[in-house]
């Protein structure tokens, strides 16, 4: 029975933490990362069902999509034993039932790029880009990291990096320039050099590198680039980046869904079936344009209302996600994109897929809920 905490580095090193967004709230969120996992269930929200469900299985993992603790206002801010279903009751249980609860939201979505990609296989076609809101004032989506690193170390830093998602550009992954030239330094008392001797300037041949890093991901490069980096100092510089991602390739930890080519066109009638089938919908909300023919998709998770205008410079004809509202189902039809509307809970289906089938990877056995928490009468 593997440690929680082992559990936990092995599901953040394909979806780290650090690449959620600021105002999210994921990892533990309850328990003990010291305790043995007994068993595991999965589920979108965290709810009645799915904690008897972890009662039944004997499970003392919970894994969920949503996170219950969220800012003011949008989640629970207490553990107080109350009325049943309510989420600090059900938070207050586990914790008295020693049943820990884990949180995989926005990093998930992310960089989960293994269910992405089986998503579209399911509907048929090939994932060809991401999409992504625009920034913030002030924000870029991407970082360049520029670092030193001596001759004989270079490879083996650079390919940690790579490693870890930087220098990926559109349809390329491992982009980066190199520069010899000469570094110099003098260690002073208390140090324990690599090169060189205390009291001493030193020089050393190094090459200048810089490879690209998307915003989010920093944390999780420089530790890298710490452990690979044969110096006690090392340095290294982060700049922003102005210029937006290329429109097109699968980039580790930037944007969310994807834009994907369909293997054979179909008409439209035939893709709403085979949406229906996907994500076992038994109806979906639209707007009024229907494409004869559809060839190229978009597809986000949840709440897609800031995604459109993305999609739309995709040139999609159809986009599918959870919800956008009126105004932007509108917005989308004025420019001759169709949008398909699952429900919030329906469209993040393929999470708990995509758990179960990491769970099976690292052979652990776990209980699936695919509950639907809101219902079409």
């Amino acid at each position: 029975m593997p440690k929680l905490s082992n559990l936990i580095e092995a599901i953040e090193t394909r979806i780290p933490a650090a690449t959620a967004e600021s105002w999210d709230q994921v990892g533990l969120i309850c328990g003990d990362p010291k305790q043995s996992i007994r068993g595991v269930v999965v589920g979108v929200d965290l709810t009645e069902a799915l904690y008897r469900e972890a009662l039944k299985k004997k499970a003392n993992l919970i894994v969920i999509h949503h996170p219950p603790l969220f800012p003011k206002g949008r989640g629970i801010t207490k553990l107080t034993l109350g009325r049943s279903g309510d989420l600090n009751t059900l938070l207050l249980q586990c914790f008295q039932k020693k049943i820990a609860v884990y949180v995989a939201h926005t990093n998930f979505d992310k960089c989960a790029l293994d269910g992405m990609i089986a998503l579209a296989y399911a509907l048929g076609a090939e994932v060809k880009a991401r999409v992504w809101e625009s920034p913030d004032e002030g924000e870029t989506l991407l970082k360049k990291l520029v670092t030193y690193i001596p001759v004989d170390h270079y490879e083996a830093v650079r390919d940690a990096l790579y490693m870890v998602g930087c220098g990926h550009i559109g349809n390329y992954d491992c982009c980066g320039f190199g520069a010899a030239g000469v570094g110099n330094y003098r260690p002073l008392k208390g140090a324990s050099p690599f090169f060189g001797k205390v009291g001493e300037l030193e020089e050393a041949e190094e090459i200048r590198f810089e490879t690209l890093v998307v915003s989010g991901m920093e944390n999780v490069a420089i530790e890298t680039l710490m452990q690979a980096h044969p110096y006690e100092e090392v340095a290294y510089d982060l700049y922003p980046v102005e210029q937006q991602p290329a429109m097109k390739g699968l980039v580790w930890g930037l944007g969310y869904g994807f834009v994907a080519e369909l293997k054979k066109p179909m008409s439209y009638e035939a893709f709403a079936r085979k949406v229906k089938s996907v994500f076992k919908a038994k109806a979906f909300l639209t707007n009024g344009v229907t494409p004869k023919t559809v060839k190229r998709i978009a597809f986000t998770p949840g709440k897609g209302s800031s995604f459109v205008k993305s999609v739309k410079a995709h040139r999609a004809d159809v986009f599918v996600t959870g919800e956008v509202g009126y105004h932007a189902s509108m917005d989308a039809a004025r420019a001759g994109l169709n949008v398909i509307e699952l429900g919030h809970r329906e469209s993040e289906h393929y999470f708990l897929k995509t758990f179960e089938a990491w769970f099976k990877e690292w052979g652990l056995k776990c209980g699936v809920l695919d509950e639907r928490t809101q219902r079409i009468l």
